[in-house]
């Protein structure tokens, strides 16, 4: 009778999250027989938004987005100059092991980001934004383009988008704004909401 341990391990490959979970022997370190239970999980057809930040500052931000967008899906962008290195110790930590299920583009520059997504339907989040980001209707391949904490998008990049989607969370009167990785989960989410969330695991 097996009176060992049952050990869950994980493999992600494309849209699919497998656990596997294996007997193991504590006492020689390998798997040996007995029932192995495996359970996939499809997390969605396939990337339906696009997060982009621009000339992001703090690196656990955007460590906690990076961990957000490998949980949702999203691909992230990351608009040069950058406030950190990739291998920050912060971004790093924040992120935990999520950043091998993310998917993360590093874009020179703004143009080259715009490029990217013209023919893409693009939101600019920003405290200056006249559309509650609550009452638009999202659909797959929207991206959402968010400014650095210090100072949010600049007046070229909200001017680019039509009015109608430059959108903001609404907020107590007379704060200044929302952390950037909560503003980014914040609308994430209702976005994803709207078109199902892909699966209900």
């Amino acid at each position: 009778m097996w009176r060992g341990l049952l050990v869950d391990q994980y493999y992600t490959k494309k849209n699919m999250r497998v656990k596997v979970t294996v007997p193991w022997s504590p006492s020689f370190g390998v798997r040996c027989s007995g029932i192995v239970t495996i359970s996939v999980a499809v997390l969605h057809s396939g990337p339906m938004f696009d997060v982009i930040l621009y000339q992001p500052e703090i690196p656990p931000n955007t460590g906690n987005i990076i961990r957000l967008c490998a949980n949702t899906g999203a691909r992230l962008h990351l608009v040069k100059p950058l406030g950190f290195t990739l291998e920050d110790k912060q971004l790093l930590r924040a992120g935990l092991d999520y950043h091998e299920f993310a998917t993360i583009t590093v874009h020179e520059s703004w143009e080259d980001c715009a490029e990217r997504f013209k023919d893409s339907r693009l939101f600019a989040v920003s405290t200056k934004g006249t559309q509650p980001y609550d009452l638009v209707t999202y659909r797959a391949g929207d991206a959402f383009v968010f400014g650095p904490e210090s100072r949010g998008l600049p007046a070229e990049i909200l001017g680019s988008v039509p009015a109608q989607q430059c959108i903001r969370v609404p907020m107590v009167p007379g704060n200044r704004s929302l952390n950037l990785s909560n503003a980014v989960a914040v609308v994430v989410y209702e976005a994803w909401r709207q078109v199902g969330f892909g699966t209900r695991g």
